[in-house]
C-alpha cells in the first residue's frame, strides 16, 4: 500500500498515482497556471506604478527562491535524484537567476530574453513535463512546486510589461538568441563532464520534438534545429507585440 510519503514525495508508488500527460490532473494544472497568470498579470497592471515596481522585487525573490526550495527538497526525499542535474544551467532554471537581474536592475537585454524565451520555454514546460515526472505522483508536492515554479516564471516575464517597466523591441532580438546560444555552448562541455543534458544539446530528450529533429539532422545536428525553432518562436512573441502594440495605441485625434 502506498504511504502518505511516498505519494507525497518519491517514485515509490504504484501506477495509479502516476502523472501522465493529457490526464485530468495534467490539464488541471495547465488551467489553474492559466487562470492564476491572468489574475497577477491583470493585478499588476492595475497597480500604481511604484507599487508595481516593488511587487516585481518581490516577485525577483521569489523566483530565485524557486531555484533553490525544489531541488534541495527533491533532492533530500526522492533517491531517485541527482544534484548535478539541478544547475542552474536549463532555460527555466537560469532563468530564475537571470529574471530576478533583469527586474532587479531593468536590463532592457535580460527583460526581453525573460519574454523571448524564458515565457515561452515556462509555458511548455507546463505543458509538457519531463520525463521524470511520468515516475510521480500527480498529486505530490514535487509537482506542485514544478508548476507553481514555472508559473512564476511566466507572470515575472510578462510582469514587467504589465507594470510598465519594458516593452519588447525587436532592437533586442538578436541578443535574446545569443543569450539562448551562449547558455548551450556553457552547458555542452558541463553535459560531456557531467552525462547531463542541461539545454537538450548533450542528447535529444526522449519524447519530445528533438528526436524528430534528431531522426532529420543526426546528433549534434539537432541542435541546430533547436536553436532555429527557438528563433522562430522568438519572432513569432515579437511579432504578436509588435500586433498588439500597434492595435493599442491610441489613434491620432481620439479621446
Amino acid at each position: 500500500m502506498d504511504s502518505l510519503f511516498d505519494i507525497m514525495f518519491t517514485r515509490q508508488i504504484t501506477s495509479g498515482w502516476r502523472w501522465r500527460f493529457g490526464d485530468p490532473a495534467h490539464l488541471t494544472y495547465i488551467v489553474l497556471c492559466l487562470v492564476a497568470a491572468v489574475w497577477a498579470l491583470r493585478a499588476l497592471a492595475r497597480m500604481p506604478r511604484a507599487q508595481g515596481e516593488r511587487a516585481l522585487r518581490w516577485l525577483a525573490w521569489a523566483v530565485f527562491t524557486m531555484w533553490i526550495i525544489p531541488p534541495v527538497l527533491m533532492c533530500l526525499t526522492d533517491t531517485g535524484e541527482r544534484w548535478i542535474d539541478h544547475l542552474p544551467l536549463h532555460l527555466c532554471s537560469s532563468a530564475c537567476i537571470i529574471i530576478p537581474v533583469a527586474l532587479l536592475t531593468h536590463n532592457q537585454v535580460l527583460l526581453n530574453y525573460s519574454f523571448g524565451l524564458s515565457f515561452p520555454g515556462a509555458v511548455a514546460a507546463i505543458l509538457t513535463p519531463g520525463e521524470m515526472y511520468r515516475s510521480l505522483s500527480w498529486a505530490g508536492v514535487h509537482y506542485f512546486l514544478f508548476n507553481f515554479s514555472h508559473l512564476l516564471l511566466i507572470v515575472a516575464g510578462l510582469g514587467a510589461i504589465a507594470v510598465g517597466v519594458f516593452r519588447p523591441s525587436w532592437r533586442y532580438y538578436p541578443a535574446v538568441i545569443g543569450v539562448g546560444m551562449a547558455l548551450m555552448v556553457v552547458a555542452y562541455p558541463i553535459n560531456k563532464w557531467l552525462g547531463s543534458n542541461y539545454m537538450f544539446v548533450n542528447w535529444p530528450e526522449p519524447g519530445t520534438i528533438l528526436e524528430t529533429f534528431a531522426g532529420l539532422a543526426g546528433n549534434p545536428g539537432y541542435v541546430f534545429l533547436l536553436i532555429a525553432m527557438g528563433a522562430v518562436v522568438v519572432a513569432l512573441l515579437y511579432s504578436i507585440w509588435s500586433v498588439v502594440a500597434r492595435l493599442s495605441r491610441p489613434r491620432v485625434g481620439s479621446r
